[in-house]
């Protein structure tokens, strides 16, 4: 069962049926929370935090209340929200079909022309012609899928045409 208040009211309800028969029933340590349900809303509070820890740091410019400036901070004072980048990108591809088939030229020209190289001694791979993926709320690994197909589509990104991103 999920988490949802009426599935203890409906425990409750349950409690005092039971208890008119003189069965022995306790709500509250009978209910059995659904392990989906608690894994959704555990990984949506942690993107929720990297989001916004990444949002305070960007405001704050790597600096605590005290106005010293943290230690843990490098040239780079703010962390970028990494997660509103990437849902910001798949957007801007997947917002259009013009970006779609322009993606998907990209994906093509670069496989026939071997410009899509990876490792530490460049190899040149062949990249699979798939779609950006968009996070959805109601699924809790749609964020890790839609990063993980960002990062599976990484060599494409320096060979996307600028215009292409400002294509209707």
């Amino acid at each position: 069962m999920d988490n949802a208040s009426n599935n203890g009211t409906m425990m409750t309800a349950l409690a005092r049926i039971f208890a008119k028969r003189d069965i022995p029933f306790n709500a509250c340590d009978r209910r059995i929370m659904c392990f989906a349900h608690v894994v959704d809303l555990c990984s949506g509070r942690v993107v929720s935090a990297v989001s916004a820890v990444s949002a305070v740091s960007a405001v704050s410019g790597g600096h605590d209340d005290s106005g010293d400036s943290s230690s843990s901070s490098d040239d780079s004072t703010a962390e970028p929200n990494l997660i509103a980048k990437a849902r910001a990108a798949v957007c801007v591809i997947r917002g259009s079909g013009t970006r779609r088939d322009g993606f998907d030229k990209t994906i093509e020209e670069g496989n026939a022309n071997g410009w899509f190289k990876v490792g530490t001694s460049p190899e040149t791979v062949q990249l699979p012609k798939l779609q950006l993926l968009r996070d959805v709320r109601t699924r809790w690994d749609s964020v890790h899928h839609m990063l993980k197909r960002l990062r599976d589509m990484r060599p494409v990104w320096s060979y996307i045409p600028p215009d292409l991103i400002r294509a209707k």
